[in-house]
């Protein structure tokens, strides 16, 4: 498969990752280093645009591990250190679309290229990590939303969902794919303005400073680690190099 890297107008953005930390990311998460069932980065975009459009921050600690793999507990990571650069990275990403998504022309969806033999369409890992992200959105997300907000926003998800739930989808051609994508972006900016008109879905940037991910103070050896990984704090950021 080839790639297509997403386009940001705003330059300087700080945020932004370069050229090598975007390609050092894409090589990582399928990678040996990372589980084998680890999310790529088209299904990481989808994930993360999904938990970045929720009305309430999603802790990161709730939605790094899924990055990692689906077996919670059951992960194994390669060396520590490119450990620790994946997880950065993730986190960089993660900032990235944060100051990017729902911006006039900030963000665009992260998707492979078909190719031919190829057996995933264009944008079909991008949805699948968009209805994952969408799990994580609290249960009572409706709540304390005034009923004109959350029908808007339930209409939203509704537009962006519906052309991939349609069994047919198989047969339509990669053009039609990527008017899909063009949808999610005009859908999710719909969704990240009615939380602004409400002062809603405000957002903390995450930390990345550092050869490693920062550990509070507190934190026993056998509680998960605040990495995100997955892992016991003892098998990951506490674990002797």
């Amino acid at each position: 498969m080839t790639t297509e890297a997403p386009e940001s107008v705003d330059t300087n953005n700080p945020q932004l990752l370069d050229d090598d930390e975007f390609e050092a990311l894409e090589e990582l998460l399928t990678s040996d280093v990372v589980p084998e069932d680890c999310m790529n980065l088209e299904m990481l975009d989808g994930f993360l645009a999904a938990v970045l459009a929720s009305p309430v921050q999603i802790a990161a600690e709730d939605w790094l591990p899924a990055v990692w793999s689906a077996h919670g507990d059951e992960v194994s990571f390669g060396s520590g250190s490119q450990m620790q650069r994946a997880i950065q990275l993730v986190r960089r990403y993660y900032n990235e679309l944060a100051t990017t998504l729902g911006e006039p022309e900030g963000w665009e969806p992260f998707c492979y290229a078909s190719s031919e033999g190829d057996s995933l369409e264009i944008g079909e890992e991008w949805i699948e990590g968009f209805a994952q992200g969408l799990e994580l959105w609290p249960e009572d997300w409706e709540a304390g939303v005034p009923d004109d907000a959350a029908q808007a926003v339930r209409h939203a998800l509704d537009a962006l969902m519906a052309p991939w739930a349609d069994e047919a989808s198989v047969q339509v051609d990669d053009s039609t794919r990527m008017q899909w994508l063009e949808l999610a972006v005009s859908n999710l900016g719909a969704i990240v303005r009615q939380w602004r008109k409400l002062d809603l879905g405000s957002l903390e940037l995450l930390s990345v400073d550092g050869p490693s991910i920062p550990t509070p103070s507190g934190v026993g050896r056998n509680d998960p680690c605040p990495c995100g990984s997955g892992k016991k704090y003892k098998k990951c950021c506490g674990a002797p190099e």
